[in-house]
């Protein structure tokens, strides 16, 4: 009697959506926010910049696809050594 296939999970349609945190020098935001949007074009979603004059910081708050994340990562880093990345977390969208 042949075997059954084991069910396979469905894959969810939609994208699944997370805020990356990249902290850059302050003179550096520009273009890290350009090399953002020439990457991702229209799939880069809300983002905002934080200044912090004291150390002459500036953190980025960007959200993006998931699978496009480790992009991203490559870019700032081959383009900006000095960036850094804080916390990749997962926003809900379904409300």
């Amino acid at each position: 009697m042949p075997r059954a296939a084991p069910e396979q999970q469905p894959r969810p349609s939609h994208h699944v959506t997370v805020q990356m945190v990249v902290r850059v020098a302050m003179h550096d935001a520009r273009l890290a926010r350009c090399l953002l949007h020439g990457l991702l074009g229209d799939a880069l979603g809300i983002h905002t910049i934080d200044i912090d004059h004291r150390r002459e910081l500036a953190c980025l708050h960007v959200e993006l696809e998931r699978a496009r994340v480790p992009d991203a990562m490559a870019l700032l880093i081959r383009t900006l050594s000095g960036a850094e990345f804080g916390a990749i977390r997962r926003l809900d969208r379904s409300r």
